[in-house]
């Protein structure tokens, strides 16, 4: 709440300053943005501050002043943003919180400043430098990422022990962005900070220069004229001191070789002053030139640093690289840079002090209302004098009579070769250079050969692009007349055709083109002798090399006439295996209504086996090297799984399906003839009679299913299952018979049955409480086994039963005829145990309560209370 409140005094305090005609009033303001002299009294614009807007006002600074002191201090690897563009991106405003944030920081600092053009790679080079590469934000966009002016705080230290804090600015020549925007970028950028970077890709030319001795000279003239304005007043050292900070120029992603002449000890920075410009105003009184750039820092330097990664994927988007993956020439080279800048790094001074956070938001705001105000001159023109135009015209005409002399060059049907071509347009540049200098002969103006050479090497290129052109077009057309060559020859080979034959053909006549197209390829593409006045032709880029092309598209043809020829054995393939899938046909067809067993299936198989194979080879049999053809393999493959093998299955399967429908008839007949005689059977009979008439009438019936398959199906699987199944249906037939003779035998034993009965019903009658007949299931069932065997000697069926038999016949009436018995006897059973049970339990209990000890009286006695019982 506090740092709002602080961020609102600042707007109040805009609000409410007066505009003042002195700029050095507005830096030494109390408050920020507010005159002093307009707290409590008239201010000299005539604006009076009503009571209630003072109090407000002194409220609103006590706030601040508290917030400064329990505010917690700038993070670490943070950045904010301090100032930010205007909506049509021409000027540039404060951000209130961003310099909230820096007013509560009141340690020294010292600023790295790194300015550039957009997407040179500035945020990812200060992320490098602090060796996070999450810090600032790094974009893969087209579009400009960074809007304005951002600080961060560091862990780096300074070589004066101050903090070290990094500057990422917004970056040049943006689309939709005035030059001037640019220019006061750069003036924030220069006038804060201790040591600027410079920031670009590549490699360093002239353009590149020239744009920032621009924004350079732009900043030295609104330093000149706020200096001037505010003379007579204290203005603060970062404004009066002679040269900007010492200045880097970093050249990112630089991969080329440093010119001989600058191949020394540092010789990048070399290379830098080879093209900057020299300043006759800034010359000392004995008339040497001086670097314009060299006068204004106080230490000029160029550090290049290879390429952060070497894929694609990762050069389009660095923020996705950890720092591992960077390369280590760039880490290297980034270790290097960062030793340069800290070495000598040290803080503005600020009224004699170091800058630190409180200062240089002071500062900033001074810097960017000074640029709202418009302390900018525009530049004067480079082309201003008499001389100079004499030089430019003189420049245009043999630029134009060089254009002139190419046009004659190369305007036969054909294009010519690409060293006759370098020849003529070197003797033309010789030709313009030569007439230039002769224009300039009576003049004292040092010819500029290098800017002829730069025109003349315009039109060369337009000239260049023609020439490639017809260089492309005329090597089409020779590839074009290969291709036709080669063509009629294949055509006139007759298919089909052994393919080595045809292969080695082809490649040979393929090679031989090939090489004649090389050698005048070459030959074409020579670039001849070495150019003086510009750079020499050669041969146009081509999507593929036209030698690798020319073999491609003979290789094409030659894989067009062999796809025919390879269709054309394919038809004869095709025929084969017409003729193997008749054979096969055939005799399938011819044993198609009979029932075959597995002998008689593997006879027909290898017969049917021999006719198809002799049925594919006869139609092979007129090209023999088809043979050895990969396609035999596979065509036979093919005839003996999909022909061969297919039909045979087909045709077993309908075999077994008619094996199958035969032998459930034949079971169906068998089983009903079966349980016919089985129902004429004479019962009840003994156990072996019953099983040895059963014996008979079951093999009667296997041989009458063996009469219906015939001797040759025995050995089927339907045979066997139908078996099978005879023989489930036997031994069910067999349990069948065994339970109704029990039946039967029980129901010729009545009077036995009866006998039994009445003896249990004795027994039951005379049994009492303890008597366990009626309460003990085993007991029950023992005894009345014990009386239906003693019944069975009185009748005469029993006597006739063997002692197996009476067993079987007492389950039978034990289960059915007493089971309700049975069930009683159960019930009790349960009944009882229950009870047992119960009265353990209650004895269990009873025991320790019959042991209480009795109480006596005084005297020997026991004791009994006045009810007659034992007392205490």
């Amino acid at each position: 709440g506090l740092r709002r409140m602080r961020s609102r005094f600042v707007v109040v305090g805009h609000m409410l300053a007066p505009s003042t005609n002195s700029v050095s009033a507005a830096w030494h303001s109390g408050l920020q943005g507010r005159p002093r002299a307009c707290i409590g009294r008239r201010c000299s614009s005539g604006h009076v501050a009503s009571p209630v807007k003072q109090r407000a006002a002194a409220l609103v600074f006590l706030a601040a002043l508290l917030a400064k002191k329990v505010a917690a201090e700038v993070a670490i690897n943070s950045p904010f943003q301090v100032v930010r563009p205007t909506a049509n991106h021409s000027s540039m405003l404060p951000v209130p919180e961003g310099l909230s944030r820096l007013a509560q920081h009141d340690q020294s600092i010292s600023i790295v400043s790194v300015v550039g053009p957009y997407h040179s790679g500035k945020s990812f080079l200060l992320n490098a430098l602090l060796g996070n590469l999450q810090v600032f934000s790094v974009g893969r966009k087209t579009s400009p990422e960074t809007m304005g002016i951002w600080l961060c705080r560091t862990e780096l230290r300074a070589s004066d022990g101050s903090e070290v804090w990094l500057l990422d600015s917004e970056g040049f020549f943006g689309p939709g962005v005035a030059e001037s925007y640019d220019a006061k970028i750069f003036t924030v950028s220069s006038l804060l900070g201790a040591h600027l970077v410079y920031n670009t890709v590549k490699i360093i030319d002239q353009q590149a220069v020239s744009l920032l001795e621009m924004l350079a000279r732009r900043a030295q003239l609104f330093r000149t004229r706020s200096s001037a304005e505010a003379a007579g007043v204290d203005t603060p050292e970062f404004l009066s001191v002679r040269n900007f900070p010492p200045l880097t120029w970093v050249v990112e992603d630089f991969v080329q070789e440093l010119p001989a002449e600058h191949r020394v000890q540092d010789g990048a920075t070399a290379w830098l002053k080879s093209y900057l410009a020299t300043v006759n105003e800034t010359a000392d009184s004995q008339g040497e030139d001086a670097h314009f750039l060299s006068r204004l820092y106080s230490d000029l330097k160029v550090h290049t640093l290879f390429l952060p990664a070497t894929s694609r994927e990762h050069l389009q988007d660095l923020s996705r690289l950890s720092w591992d993956q960077l390369t280590p020439e760039f880490k290297e080279e980034l270790a290097a840079l960062r030793a340069h800048i800290l070495s000598k790094l040290e803080a503005r001074r600020f009224e004699g002090k170091p800058m630190t956070g409180r200062t240089m938001e002071r500062a900033l705001r001074f810097i960017v209302q000074a640029l709202q105000r418009g302390m900018f001159h525009e530049l004067p023109s480079l082309w201003a004098t008499w001389t100079t135009q004499v030089a430019e015209m003189s420049l245009q005409d043999a630029d134009t009579w060089f254009a002139s002399l190419l046009t004659t060059i190369d305007a036969g049907e054909d294009p010519i070769p690409v060293a006759q071509l370098n020849a003529e347009a070197e003797q033309a540049r010789g030709r313009a250079v030569f007439f230039y200098k002769e224009l300039l002969h009576d003049f004292d103006v040092r010819p500029d050969v290098g800017e002829l050479k730069k025109r003349m090497g315009v039109h060369f290129q337009h000239k260049l692009v023609l020439y490639h052109e017809r260089v492309q077009r005329w090597v089409g057309e020779l590839i074009a007349h290969e291709k036709d060559r080669l063509s009629a020859a294949l055509g006139a080979m007759e298919l089909p055709l052994d393919p080595d034959v045809l292969k080695s053909s082809s490649e040979n006549m393929s090679k031989s083109a090939v090489g004649d197209f090389s050698l005048r390829l070459q030959g074409f593409a020579a670039r001849g002798a070495a150019v003086k006045f510009g750079y020499a032709a050669q041969m146009p880029a081509f999507s593929q090399d036209p030698v690798e092309q020319l073999k491609n598209d003979l290789r094409t043809l030659q894989g067009m006439r062999e796809l025919e020829n390879e269709r054309e054995i394919m038809q004869y393939f095709k025929a084969a295996v017409a003729a193997a899938d008749e054979a096969v046909d055939r005799e399938i067809k011819a044993n198609s209504n009979r029932l075959l067993g597995k002998t008689r299936m593997r006879e027909l198989q290898n017969l049917v086996a021999v006719k198809c194979w002799q049925a594919f080879d006869e139609r092979l049999s007129r090209h023999k090297w088809m043979m050895m053809l990969s396609h035999y393999k596979t065509h036979k493959a093919l005839v003996q799984t999909e022909t061969y093998e297919s039909r045979m299955t087909r045709f077993s399967a309908a075999n077994e399906q008619k094996l199958a429908a035969h032998f459930r008839t034949a079971l169906d007949r068998c089983a009903s003839s079966y349980r016919t005689r089985k129902a004429n059977l004479a019962m009840p009979v003994s156990e072996a009679d019953l099983d040895s008439e059963h014996r008979q009438l079951g093999n009667s019936v296997r041989e009458m299913l063996d009469e219906q398959g015939g001797k040759e199906l025995t050995d089927t699987d339907a045979y066997k299952g139908t078996l099978r199944a005879l023989n489930d249906v036997l031994d069910e037939g067999f349990q069948h018979l065994r339970r109704k003779n029990v039946e039967l035998w029980k129901v010729h034993s009545d009077e036995a049955t009866r006998c039994a009965l009445r003896a249990n019903q004795a027994v039951e009658r005379k049994c009492g409480l303890l008597c366990l007949f009626n309460k003990v299931p085993r007991v029950h069932k023992t005894t009345s086994q014990r009386h239906l065997i003693d019944c069975f000697p009185r009748s005469g069926t029993g006597a006739r039963m063997s002692p197996s038999m009476q067993l079987q016949v007492f389950e039978d009436w034990y289960n059915k005829d007493l089971a309700h018995d049975a069930a009683t006897v159960w019930n009790n059973f349960y009944i009882g145990t229950a009870l047992i049970g119960l009265s353990g339990i209650l004895l269990f209990l009873w025991w320790p309560c019959r042991q209480q000890p009795v109480h006596t009286s005084r005297y020997g006695g026991p004791l009994y209370n006045r009810y007659g019982g034992p007392g205490r």
